[in-house]
């Protein structure tokens, strides 16, 4: 079930061992498919633990101890929903295009770009206790 208390949405999250990665992607990956959301956060599901996946036109990134490193071109992203946060929808400045790193998955750095690059901030917000509502514009 997702959770949509901001009170326990507010967490810092602490590191994902690497043999804790695949229990967590299939809890994510179970309430996301039930959700039909575009990402989801651990958090969200009332794990205080930095993983979250991100389902976006075919792409399939998860995002294990990842930070963004840079981001470029910041833009205003209307219409951003949340699952916790069911029919709000807000208008957020986002980067267009991020570089991500340290990732446990996928221990390279990599570009996210357009709705991708969106979807992965805001998985990565979640992660550091940031909800949609801080952000709003």
């Amino acid at each position: 079930m997702i959770i949509t208390d901001p009170t326990l949405l507010r967490v810092k999250c602490t590191k994902v061992l690497p043999g804790e990665v695949s229990f967590f992607l299939d809890l994510l990956e179970q309430e996301l498919k039930i959700a039909n959301g575009l990402g989801l956060a651990a958090p969200q599901i009332n794990y205080n633990r930095s993983i979250a996946i991100v389902r976006v036109n075919g792409y399939k990134i998860n995002l294990v101890n990842a930070k963004i490193k840079i981001g470029y071109d910041k833009s205003i992203f209307s219409g951003e929903g949340c699952l916790s946060f069911p029919g709000q929808y807000v208008k957020t400045l986002r980067y267009k295009e991020i570089v991500i790193e340290e990732n446990l998955v996928e221990p390279h750095s990599f570009i996210a770009t357009g709705l991708l690059a969106v979807v992965c901030q805001h998985e990565l917000n979640h992660l550091e206790g940031i909800l949609l509502p801080d952000l709003a514009i």
